[in-house]
């Protein structure tokens, strides 16, 4: 029963895929032409600071995941959280679904690491955090470059929003008895279930060590810097990208179009890669700052070429090697260490949110 939704959202997805890149290819067919002149007279000179630009935008965000898992006492390898960004990034840009897909093979990464629900639960609120607090001020940049200093109040107003939705939430979190109950009042159908208790015990157990969570003020400032990193990293790629096919755009143009991109590809998560929705969003932006389309158009394909192209390559290559090895340890053996210290001291103390080590 479970199977005929799962093959109708599968059809529905693919299905819509299909109808944005017939709808792209329809509105780029007359520009196609020029845009492959200009890719086969593309610098590589220009190619190169791409390729690099976007796998410093990798590894940026490998450690910034790597950065919040470490928060929560767990330590892993700078190495296996490259390679499960570089898979995660393949899974999600070649398989309907996008980013929740991307998202849902990282969490299973994480879980065989040894990480706890609210570790991973943390993870993934805090690099998402991150990352659009670092995108608002990439806009703020864009603003300052144009000279329109008047949307910078705006830009301010939604960072703050931010960071006063992710203070309120972590002071929530950290006084579990408030949230006890709204949390049991959610759980209160699932204990007519055999398995409600245990739902309801886990749910206690995660509050429990979420608030035991205390991140210092530096684990912002250096995961905020991360973050930076990692769109400026894919930033300089377009930028890059734009130079080799011999369009010029002001940097401001080009920024724009590319906080453009990006947020419109944000917003359909289940389109692979943003596919279609951020490549004519990049190609109107930079026509609308100058750029002619033939050449918008050829920055557009080079720049989809690397990302996700070769980085797919790449991931998809490493979640193989992942797979012929299931058995290696990712994290460090001082955090195994740890673990196995801190759990033979006391039971209580891991039940509450201790590193749990897989050997």
């Amino acid at each position: 029963m479970s199977l005929l939704p799962l093959r109708r959202r599968s059809a529905l997805m693919a299905g819509a895929v299909v109808v944005v890149m017939s709808a792209e290819l329809a509105l780029i067919a007359p520009y196609t032409r020029r845009a492959v002149g200009q890719l086969a007279h593309a610098q590589l000179t220009w190619v190169l600071p791409a390729v690099v630009g976007e796998t410093v935008s990798m590894m940026m965000f490998a450690r910034l995941q790597r950065h919040a898992l470490g928060t929560g006492g767990l330590r892993v390898r700078l190495g296996s959280a490259a390679a499960t960004v570089f898979a995660g990034n393949a899974v999600g840009a070649t398989l309907p679904g996008g980013s929740l897909l991307s998202i849902t093979y990282r969490t299973r990464r994480m879980r065989s690491w040894g990480a706890s629900a609210s570790q991973i639960g943390f993870a993934h609120a805090a690099t998402g955090v991150l990352s659009t607090i670092a995108l608002a001020l990439f806009a703020g940049a864009g603003h300052l470059l144009s000279g329109d200093s008047s949307r910078l109040l705006s830009v301010a107003v939604r960072v703050g929003a931010i960071c006063a939705l992710t203070s309120t939430v972590f002071a929530l979190v950290h006084h579990p008895a408030v949230l006890r109950r709204p949390v049991r009042a959610l759980l209160h159908p699932l204990r007519r279930l055999r398995r409600g208790a245990g739902v309801q015990a886990s749910a206690d157990r995660m509050l429990d060590e979420l608030a035991a969570m205390h991140p210092p003020a530096r684990f912002w400032a250096w995961g905020l810097g991360l973050a930076l990193f990692n769109w400026g990293g894919d930033f300089l790629c377009l930028l890059a990208v734009c130079h080799a096919v011999g369009a010029s755009p002001s940097l401001s143009t080009a920024l724009f179009a590319y906080i453009a991109g990006m947020t419109a590809a944000s917003a359909v998560p289940l389109l692979p890669a943003g596919i279609g929705v951020l490549d004519a969003t990049l190609v109107l932006t930079l026509h609308h700052g100058g750029v002619p389309v033939g050449a918008a158009t050829a920055a557009d394909l080079l720049y989809r070429t690397i990302t996700p192209g070769l980085v797919a390559i790449a991931g998809w290559f490493l979640l193989v090697q992942q797979h012929r090895r299931p058995g290696r340890p990712p994290h460090v053996r001082e955090s195994c260490d740890h673990a196995r210290t801190v759990s033979a001291t006391s039971d209580a103390t891991a039940e509450a949110g201790t590193v749990t080590c897989r050997t």
